[in-house]
């Protein structure tokens, strides 16, 4: 089986899903810190908007991430999803202003870095697969 080609499409879908993760755990912090500051968290927090535009955002999700498990593998699709742990305290730095530790950057780069090594993997893999099965439909067709 030839390995599935990541197109345009679905590398733009998958990049919607982290990003959307991202904006989603961000909406859900600023909310909870809306709440907190209104008084009881636990009233408070289902009449913040930024509440249900994480949960729409969550829906909206997971229907790409749907689309995205169509036309891609599993194994290919998922690694990349786990840049949020990356995105994630980049961005409440960057918008939110918290502090990211020395710690933190080395997750943020180990992060990164595995999903690049599953990247060259899965590529070679799928280079690999495809030149397999080309030598062999010669073979069986008597190109050679």
């Amino acid at each position: 089986m030839i390995a599935a080609a990541v197109t345009w499409q679905s590398a733009g879908l998958l990049a919607f899903c982290v990003l959307a993760e991202i904006a989603r755990e961000l909406c859900y912090k600023q909310a909870t810190a809306a709440a907190a500051s209104d008084g009881p968290a636990s009233r408070s927090l289902l009449h913040q908007k930024l509440l249900w535009t994480g949960i729409a955002l969550w829906g909206v999700e997971l229907v790409a991430w749907i689309a995205v498990l169509e036309t891609l593998p599993l194994g290919i699709a998922f690694p990349i999803m786990s840049l949020t742990f990356a995105g994630v305290p980049l961005a409440s730095c960057w918008l939110l202003g918290e502090r990211l530790t020395r710690r933190h950057l080395a997750g943020v780069s180990l992060v990164t870095l595995g999903v690049a090594c599953i990247g060259i993997s899965d590529s070679r893999t799928a280079t690999a697969t495809i030149q397999t099965e080309i030598g062999a439909t010669v073979v069986a067709e008597g190109w050679r």
